[in-house]
């Protein structure tokens, strides 16, 4: 390839991808935007230049980590001089590589430093005895006067003696420093950024144009009232806000003035990581629901994107809600009324195939999403507290829940489904419901280790649950679960449960008849009126007769009207709001002539 000259992010992008360069590199870097990903993104994968590598004059440079994988300079071509490392008046360049991590090896040549202000001797000694160099090195290859000679290059290491962790905030402390002349001390400098991996280096991101991924605190040093004084004061920070249950890297470093006398020494720490404590995560995402028998409901949905911890189970509860008050309220057999019907929860395969791509799909958006910028990384930090702030104001004005009930039902729970109020859970007799007031206090809850899907057993055919799902990352305290993700959901019909049992009783008195039976026990919702047909023997043609449900209250049945003498049937079929039920089988009574003023009590058996 010969020489290749970077001396733009565009020459950069020419190498992306490249892994073994044949032939020798030039960097000369003034300016730029991003300067130090843009390097690490076209030039990271580098790991071998046959000839020699040339940083001059590149003042946009603060380290070379973002040569990450570069692990080898052959030096078959070589800088005039025999050089195959060479730098030259970088004048913000404070870093070439973190050694205690980085390995780099020149086969042949000599390394070249000079006019690199900020550059310690120390880092260049280091990497005279990593590189294998540090024997071939003449006079004046690396000139003492002009590299670090505007750099505080540190000798002492500050030591952290306190830290405290909330979920938004941490509390450092670090060991009182003072050099020679108190006076040369400015301050601290805390630096900190996130860092889901311990392998942060301080100069990554770091270019002199402004860009830099760390987040920089500037801390006022500690009162010196006396000399006395001088190291019983520790200087502190309190960093905030942060995100919960978030791995963090922070360092101290001193900010001294310069001096034309003679060289100030600094100090910094090492750097350190710290997670902050874990919160009570966030609400679970898109619950659904759907029914497979008429005692089952299953449920999925999508865990939080707020974790702030490590989810360690979901608690579902499960209460039974009444039916809709108006169902009691009006008469439908009146003409014109349309009957009111209920469905099952059922998820078509369309809608959960949708429902699993998007899921998917966010997956594959985490996987392989390019880096965002910093105007989209700030609206997507004020869209999640408008969400949050939505969410809980909906929570708080919206939903009427029993905290402290609710509190004393989740501590303590093992893995297992318990009733909470069993007598809530077992079906009423019949379906008197005192106009649709009743309120099923009881609840099922059942504790779900970290997946995100359930089946809830032991409910009640063609019933309408409410269903409350919670995030925990704490396997027992109660505050360490999120606020509940509601969804609604309804079993299927049982078969039969809407067949009139046992026997159909008649009175008939002049001109009438009064029916009764038993109402189904338990029936899919509630029963909204009954259908009586009846003929007498010999006609072609059934009548017809509506039994709304407050009818059949106050008359625990119905009067038929029959103004001729006969052999007469009735039939009696249910309608609930799951449809209808079976007609019961023909039952027989008589009518005598009225003549007769005869009336007679018959029950079939």
């Amino acid at each position: 390839m010969g020489l290749k000259m970077v001396d733009s992010v565009t020459a950069a992008q020419d190498l992306r991808g490249c892994t073994v360069l044949n032939g020798s590199l030039v960097i000369n870097l003034r300016g730029g935007n991003n300067i130090a990903a843009e390097l690490e993104a076209s030039l990271g994968q580098l790991e071998e230049i046959t000839g020699y590598l040339t940083v001059r004059r590149s003042y946009a440079l603060v380290s070379l980590s973002f040569f990450r994988k570069l692990r080898l300079i052959r030096g078959e071509e070589q800088e005039i001089g025999n050089y195959s490392f060479y730098a030259l008046d970088n004048q913000n360049l404070r870093q070439l590589w973190d050694w205690s991590k980085h390995n780099l090896t020149i086969l042949q040549g000599r390394m070249f430093f000079h006019y690199n202000s900020k550059l310690c001797m120390s880092e260049i000694h280091k990497m005279e005895e990593v590189t294998g160099t540090k024997q071939r090195q003449v006079k004046n290859d690396i000139a003492s006067k002009t590299n670090g000679d505007q750099a505080s290059c540190e000798t002492h290491v500050l030591k952290f003696t306190q830290v405290r962790t909330m979920s938004d905030k941490i509390m450092v402390k670090w060991e009182a420093f003072w050099p020679q002349d108190y006076r040369d001390l400015l301050g601290f400098m805390v630096l900190y950024k996130e860092a889901p991996y311990q392998n942060v280096t301080e100069f990554d991101g770091q270019d002199a144009c402004g860009s830099n991924s760390w987040v920089i605190a500037d801390v006022e040093p500690p009162h010196r009232s006396a000399d006395v004084d001088k190291g019983k004061i520790e200087p502190g920070y309190l960093i905030l806000p942060l995100k919960p249950w978030t791995q963090y890297a922070v360092m101290v470093k001193t900010q001294l003035s310069a001096s034309d006398e003679n060289q100030v020494h600094g100090a910094k720490s090492e750097i350190i990581y710290i997670r902050t404590n874990a919160t009570k995560p966030s609400v679970p995402l898109d619950p659904i629901s759907s029914s497979n028998s008429s005692s089952q409901i299953i449920l999925k949905w999508k865990p939080p994107n707020d974790p702030n911890g490590n989810i360690t189970h979901y608690l579902v509860f499960c209460q039974r809600q009444s039916e809709a008050s108006e169902l009691y309220k009006f008469d439908y057999c009146q003409k014109g009324m349309k009957l009111p019907s209920r469905v099952p929860t059922q998820v078509d395969s369309d809608e959960e195939q949708k429902w699993n791509q998007t899921e998917e799909q966010g997956q594959r958006t985490r996987c392989c999403a390019c880096p965002k910028t910093d105007k989209e990384l700030k609206k997507e930090k004020e869209d999640s507290e408008y969400r949050k702030t939505f969410e809980n104001y909906l929570h708080n004005e919206v939903f009427e829940i029993k905290r402290l009930r609710q509190r004393r039902s989740i501590a303590g729970i093992a893995n297992q489904t318990r009733s909470l109020l069993t007598t809530a859970l077992s079906p009423p007799h019949g379906t008197d419901n005192p106009e649709g007031d009743d309120v099923f206090e009881g609840k099922t809850v059942v504790t779900i280790p970290p997946k995100e899907s359930t089946v809830i057993s032991g409910l009640r055919h063609f019933t309408s649950y409410q269903i409350e799902i919670h995030a925990c990352n704490h396997p027992t305290d109660a505050s360490r679960c999120s606020m509940a993700a509601y969804v609604s959901g309804r079993t299927l019909p049982e078969d039969k449960a809407d067949d009139i049992r046992g026997p159909i009783k008649y009175d008939v008195t002049e001109n009438s008849v009064h029916i009764s039976w038993q109402e189904p026990a338990a029936p899919n919702g509630m029963i909204i009126l009954y259908e009586v047909n009846y003929k007498r023997h010999g006609d072609t043609e059934e009548l017809h007769y509506c039994v709304s449900r407050n009818m059949y209250k106050v008359n625990r049945g119905c009067k038929l009207k029959v103004m001729h003498p006969g052999n007469y049937t009735v039939r009696i079929r249910a309608t609930s709001l799951a449809g209808n039920g079976s007609w019961t089988e023909p039952t027989y009574f008589y009518v005598q002539d009225p003549s007769k003023h005869h009336t007679e009590l018959l029950h079939l058996h």
